[in-house]
Order: structure tokens, then C-alpha cells, then sequence
């Protein structure tokens, strides 16, 4: 046999789903997992047994400025150990110290985050216009009002008789503008499918009101514009509205490193001594020294896992172990409560590592090419995550997911404050009149 009965010293250490960690009642380590697995297989095959070692640090590898590295890698490079399980992202920088075998798989990184869930906003009703065109209207309803002042006094100069007989008819025919008549126009421009109705049925208020609208033309043509402005504008704001409440949309604040820097409300962290560790700490400016310097580490992902969920936390980590937590997740509880960013990070083969120049590269080499090409380690990842694709969808399209979104009271409160604050100031402006007639009078 290969190896004839050698025993050697591994390094290894905790990453859930590849390789998972239990102490034996002699104290020695054992070792499960996708990568244990298949490394028992191999062990069989080359006839070869192992004793199981941890680094101290409890990291993988991070190069330092002295030349030296941390974790595994290290190890491998200290000849401490015959080799090291991983399997370890293979990079440039560990490269240079260790030897990695055959590729065993090839998979990406990411960020991985809390479910993003409908939200209740206080404020919905406002959502179907940017906030710039609520501006843009308010500055040119003001605009308008301050016209018809100018347009008024004008008014009033241009066309007072010089005799001094206007009458009350007279003076209010002189009236280019009245705030009231604005406030009309939009009303009925938003409600013109309700006016002919409305009109026809009762002696109603807004008939009334049509009734008192001006007769001089430059008013007409200014009102006509508004109700034109309120025609358009309130059947985009209902459209948009409309939608909004028949299929409710799910925001998803983080799609991408830059998403999760700028929204602020995640902490994120890294996963300690890994090759993402090592590079964002090897940035010296931009996003990557940012995500760096104001990240926090765990040990790994797995074991972060309820932390994420319950204290909305985001993780940067492989997908694999994203799928495999939300697999075991939805199993459990029957929900989707993580979600796996758009953007990936980077993607590295995964190996084996073993010291510079070591003769055990080209034995493992041959059977971890014969277990990969048979689709071994494919079969295995995917029997891991099978249920993780339930949640590999949009949030707020998941099965069984509501279609639509039951308001109460609370999600409609900002319309009601609106109401509310809309009364107070009318019962203000009426103490107001009313202190004014009673100085008036005294």
C-alpha cells in the first residue's frame, strides 16, 4: 500500500458543514463532515491512520508582516503537523509556504444576513411619490398662492373704479386668485370620475363649490392648470398606491458590500484567520479597509448561526455553509430566516494543505481527482442543502408566502395622525378667530 500503515498528524479544526469536531473518551479528536468524510476514504485507500490536532489560535491562515502564518496554514509551514484538513481556500499569499492538493471543490463568498421582511411603515402613504415631487409640489402650490397675492393687489389697482362706486360685486369680480380655489381644483382634478356622478344625484358641496369658482379668465386658465396638475398627479399617486397594497414589496436593504456599509443599521463580522480575514485586513484604503476596521470576527459561521438570525447580525462566509444553515433551518422551523446577498465577494478552490515540497501531494492528488470527477463531493453538498432551496428565492416570494398584506391600524396610523393634526390646527385657527373678533370688539 501507498503509505504502508504511516501515521500522521493533522491539523484540522471546526467549519460546519465540511468538517465538525467532537472530543472521544480517550481525548483524542474525532472528526465528521463533507471533507472528513472523504478524507477517511482516502486514509482507507493509501493505508494510512491519523491523530487530530487544533491549532491554538483556532484559525486557518493569515500571513503576517514577519513572514510567518497564523492558524493551519502555519502549521503546515512550521512542519508541526504532515498535513492539514481545511479543505483551505487556496490563495496566492498561502501558496508561497504551503503545497495544496487537487482542487476539491470550488465555491463562492458572500454575505449572509437576516431575512429582510415586510416592514410597517408609518408613512406608506407617501411612498408612491418621491419625496421630490412632494417637494416640487408643495413649492409650487406655494408659488401659486404667492401669485395670487401679486395677481390681486394688481387686480385691485388696475380695474378700481375712480368714483368710487364698486360695489361688493364689483370687488369680489377684481379677485384673480383665493387659496380655496386651488384647493378645489386639486380635488376635483383627483376626483374627476366621482364628479359627474356626484353632480348629477345630489345638490352636493362640490357642486356648490363649481358654482363659485371665478368668471374672469386668467383665473379660469390659472385653476385650469391645477385641475389638469391634480388630474395627472393623483392618478399616478392611486395607480402606484393601488399596487403597492395588492402586492406588497419586500425591500432588500443589502445586495452588496457597498449596500452594507451605506444602510448602517447591520454589524457585520468575518470569520477569524480566514482568507477573506486576511483579505480585507490586507487592504489599506476603500471599502475593503472599511469593512475591515469596522467589522467584528467570529469563529465561524455555523456557530454564529442563531446570533445572525436573532440579533441581526450578517456573517461574511462561503455559500455552502449559507445553504447548509438555512437547509437545517427551514427543517426545523419550516420558515426562510436567513437570505444570502446578490453580489458575491469572491470565489477560491478548495484543498488540502501540506508542507512545502511534501512526497503526500501527488498520493492524495490521485484519489481526490477520482472522488471528485465520480460527483461524490457534488452529491454531498447537495444532499446537505436540499431544503435550502425553498429560500433560494426573492423575500416575499417564498411558498406559502401572503400575497397580499392585512393593514391595521398601526400601518395606516400616519394617515390617521394626518387627520388628526389637520383637526388640531383647524380647532387652533378657530380659538385664533375667535381671540381676534373678541380684541375686535373690546
Amino acid at each position: 500500500m501507498a503509505l504502508s500503515g504511516r501515521h500522521l498528524r493533522v491539523g484540522a479544526d471546526i467549519w460546519v458543514p465540511w468538517v465538525d469536531l467532537r472530543r472521544r473518551e480517550d481525548g483524542s479528536l474525532g472528526a465528521s463532515g463533507v471533507a472528513a468524510a472523504f478524507f477517511d476514504i482516502i486514509a482507507a485507500k493509501l493505508n494510512f491512520s491519523y491523530t487530530l490536532v487544533m491549532p491554538e489560535d483556532r484559525e486557518w491562515g493569515r500571513g503576517l508582516p514577519n513572514g510567518s502564518f497564523t492558524g493551519m496554514i502555519g502549521m503546515c509551514q512550521r512542519k508541526e503537523v504532515d498535513m492539514a484538513l481545511g479543505p483551505f481556500g487556496v490563495t496566492w499569499e498561502r501558496a508561497q509556504v504551503v503545497d495544496f492538493s487537487s482542487t476539491l471543490y470550488v465555491d463562492g463568498f458572500g454575505i449572509f444576513l437576516p431575512r429582510p421582511r415586510q416592514e410597517r411603515d408609518l408613512i406608506g402613504f407617501t411612498n408612491p411619490l418621491a419625496w421630490q415631487v412632494w417637494a416640487a409640489l408643495g413649492a409650487v402650490l406655494l408659488f401659486t398662492l404667492a401669485l395670487g397675492v401679486v395677481l390681486n393687489l394688481l387686480a385691485r389697482r388696475c380695474f378700481r373704479p375712480t368714483d368710487g362706486s364698486a360695489g361688493a360685486g364689483e370687488d369680489q369680480a377684481n379677485i384673480v386668485l383665493r387659496p380655496l380655489w386651488v384647493v378645489q381644483a386639486l380635488l376635483i382634478g383627483s376626483n374627476a370620475h366621482l364628479l359627474y356622478t356626484c353632480t348629477l344625484v345630489c345638490e352636493s358641496p362640490v357642486k356648490t363649490a363649481i358654482e363659485k369658482l371665478p368668471s374672469r379668465p386668467s383665473s379660469r386658465v390659472l385653476l385650469a392648470a391645477w385641475l389638469l396638475a391634480g388630474l395627472i398627479l393623483s392618478s399616478a399617486y392611486r395607480g402606484v398606491l393601488t399596487s403597492l397594497l395588492a402586492v406588497p414589496r419586500v425591500t432588500v436593504p443589502v445586495d452588496s458590500l457597498e449596500d452594507l456599509v451605506s444602510y448602517g443599521k447591520i454589524p457585520w463580522a468575518n470569520e477569524k484567520g480566514t482568507s477573506l480575514h486576511q483579505l480585507f485586513g490586507d487592504a489599506t484604503s476603500g471599502l475593503y479597509k472599511t469593512i475591515h476596521d469596522e467589522g467584528t470576527l467570529v469563529v465561524n459561521a455555523y456557530e454564529a448561526r442563531e446570533r445572525i438570525k436573532k440579533e441581526s447580525m450578517a456573517v461574511l462566509c462561503d455559500f455552502f455553509t449559507m445553504r447548509k444553515i438555512m437547509s437545517d433551518d427551514f427543517t426545523q422551523t419550516g420558515a426562510c430566516n436567513y437570505y444570502i446577498a446578490a453580489e458575491p465577494i469572491k470565489s477560491a478552490p478548495l484543498a488540502f494543505a501540506f508542507p512545502k515540497r511534501s512526497p503526500l501531494v501527488r498520493h492524495f492528488d490521485t484519489w481526490m481527482a477520482a472522488l471528485v470527477e465520480s460527483g461524490m463531493v457534488s452529491r454531498s453538498v447537495l444532499a446537505l442543502t436540499s431544503n435550502a432551496t425553498a429560500c433560494l428565492v426573492a423575500p416575499g416570494k417564498e411558498e406559502g408566502a401572503e400575497g397580499s398584506l392585512a393593514f391595521t391600524l398601526f400601518d395606516l396610523a400616519g394617515g390617521f395622525l394626518l387627520l388628526a393634526g389637520g383637526q388640531l390646527l383647524a380647532a387652533a385657527v378657530l380659538v385664533g378667530e375667535r381671540l381676534r373678533g373678541f380684541l375686535r370688539k373690546n
